[in-house]
């Protein structure tokens, strides 16, 4: 769900003619400096696609979503901090055929460090899922809960990487305060996923292209879910995808799947069965057109 951009500083390099003895002597030009890179920096994009998929599984019923971010940035001695704001459109409708709660928006309030270290980059941070205006039969209700994480990648060329992710939180969705089905059982869960991206070679006219997917399992504590009827949530999910990239836009063309049944998707979602977003979790095929930039690449 989350966009980042580094910085890149660029390095001039200089060149010098032989000199002979007979010829006379030249004062050599004083070059200027470059200046330091700034220390401080901001990324910051958005995106348009045409279903909100989070894990694989629909967060706008369906229907096009759309989304910005903005994302200081520290460099230090010992990698980048980070702080962000990211904002999506989600649809949970709250009319009979659905019952949820029907947020204006998903807002994500995450901070973290990065640093690489030769082929191999890591980032470890934090993230909030914050639903405001969230209300349930007419009461003040609430879905948000948080993650720790870590991104792990390794660049085995150039133009392919592997990667590793991981994403914990004590409490999903906030499912015990939200949902008395839980029976007041916390419902932590554990994200796991491995990743994959090839740059190819090809480009025409400064158009650019890459493959990539992840796969990847949600382990979700089944402690009130199974005590109010529902079967264990926990799932398997993958993506893979093709993406066309020019300067800083993206057009991604991706399949999402994942392995929940009818049923796995009425646990995960606490519906009943036949409730109308239990094609949230099919398979799906879903084009986003993104934009990601910073502002040390704009000057």
């Amino acid at each position: 769900m989350k966009k980042f951009v580094l910085s890149a500083v660029a390095a001039v390099a200089l060149s010098a003619a032989p000199a002979f003895a007979a010829d006379m002597p030249v004062k050599a030009a004083k070059v200027a400096a470059a200046p330091a890179p700034s220390i401080f920096d901001i990324a910051f994009g958005g995106v348009v696609m045409s279903d909100y998929n989070f894990r694989g599984i629909s967060q706008s019923n369906r229907g096009f979503s759309g989304g910005a971010y903005f994302e200081p940035q520290l460099t230090t001695s010992f990698g980048v901090l980070y702080v962000g704001i990211g904002a999506l459109g989600i649809d949970w409708p709250s009319t009979a055929a659905y019952g949820f709660t029907n947020p204006s928006a998903e807002v994500d309030l995450y901070g973290g460090w990065r640093n690489t270290f030769g082929a191999l980059s890591v980032d470890l941070g934090f993230i909030y899922y914050y639903y405001p205006k969230e209300t349930f039969n007419g009461a003040t209700d609430d879905s948000d809960f948080y993650e720790f994480y870590g991104k792990f990648s390794y660049a085995i060329t150039p133009d392919l990487s592997i990667g590793a992710n991981v994403f914990y939180t004590p409490d999903l969705l906030h499912y015990s305060k939200s949902f008395a089905a839980t029976g007041g059982q916390k419902a932590g869960a554990t994200y796991g996923s491995l990743t994959g991206k090839w740059v190819t070679p090809w480009s025409f006219n400064g158009i650019g292209s890459y493959v990539s997917g992840e796969l990847g399992h949600w382990w979700i504590k089944d402690t009130g879910f199974v005590a109010a009827g529902f079967i264990n949530p926990s799932y398997s999910y993958w993506n893979a995808g093709l993406a066309f990239t020019y300067k800083a836009l993206t057009l991604d063309l991706r399949y999402h799947g994942t392995d929940q049944s009818k049923q796995k998707c009425n646990a995960f979602l606490l519906v009943a069965p036949g409730n109308s977003s239990s094609n949230w979790c099919n398979d799906t095929f879903i084009v986003s057109l993104k934009f990601d930039t910073s502002l040390s690449a704009l000057k």
